[in-house]
């Protein structure tokens, strides 16, 4: 089902408990609210050509500003946003692209190096960065062309990374202590180079099936990498988070819209919710 249609380039959708989605247009620079009734505002203009978002433990969105090279905290009520993640050892991040809370109130967020020039880069990996209130931002993968989206398994014992530019998606085991085990670093599934475009965002079911956005639309995974299915959207797709209060409702931003599809089985609603 299309809820909205008419944008430039749709990505990050985030349900809100009143019922309303919040996405961003990366190339109108602005995130929009879709309320239930389908009206559709400006929630925010200018937003640094904002991307993925999530979920912070005092219910502010945390969100990725990919031509304002940081990560950001949006306070939901007053609409303001602050930096919360602008640099790693005196130098300047890519380009933030998606982000993932955990249940320890730290964030994991993806930097590739889409929305800055070549020459304007400081930091010469595209790595997946762990920050915490008292160490900010600290680099645990290094070894990514193009990472994009990421998400936890359930138990949060495995980590999800898409590489775009190599077409797969890594799964790394994750410590109790938020590290990851590098080492023990595996490809969970490989898409068609062939096909006009590698993964992008990825989400997972409460089962541990993995969702992820590709140009064929939604691939479907079991928790051991075999192929479910194959969810075909009418463009190609680039986000997707679950929604509704059973979180049954797969909501997907695609090139020009934002569609819906509901699942039997519920999926894994982000870690944090407002007011929980």
């Amino acid at each position: 089902e299309t809820l909205a249609d008419g944008f430039e380039f749709t990505e990050g959708p985030l349900w809100l408990p009143d019922g309303s989605i919040l996405f961003q247009d990366i190339k109108a620079e602005k995130t929009y609210r879709l309320a239930p009734d389908r009206s559709v505002e400006v929630f925010r203009d200018r937003n640094g050509a904002a991307n993925g978002q999530t979920f912070l433990p005092d219910g502010d969105v945390v969100f990725c500003e990919q031509t304002g090279r940081k990560v950001s905290r949006l306070a939901v009520a007053t609409r303001e946003a602050i930096t919360v993640a602008s640099d790693w050892g005196a130098k300047r991040l890519n380009s933030p692209n998606d982000v993932v809370a955990r249940s320890d109130g730290s964030f994991y967020f993806t930097d590739p190096p889409y929305g800055v020039k070549p020459e304007d880069r400081e930091i010469d990996f595209q790595g997946v960065y762990r920050w915490t209130a008292t160490d900010g931002p600290l680099p645990l993968l290094r070894d990514f062309e193009k990472p994009n989206g990421l998400a936890f398994s359930p138990d949060e014992k495995t980590l999800y990374v898409c590489d775009t530019a190599r077409y797969h998606v890594r799964a790394f085991p994750a410590r109790p202590d938020g590290s990851l085990d590098v080492d023990a670093g595996r490809v969970f599934a490989v898409q068609d180079p062939g096909e006009p475009g590698g993964p992008d965002g990825v989400k997972v079911d409460r089962a541990g099936r993995v969702y992820v956005a590709v140009a064929l639309g939604i691939w479907v995974y079991e928790p051991d990498g075999r192929l479910l299915g194959i969810l075909p959207t009418p463009k190609r797709p680039s986000n997707l988070n679950w929604g509704d209060p059973d979180a049954r409702l797969l909501i997907i931003t695609a090139v020009d819209a934002v569609h819906s599809v509901r699942f039997k089985e519920p999926g894994l609603a982000p870690v944090f919710q407002p007011g929980a």
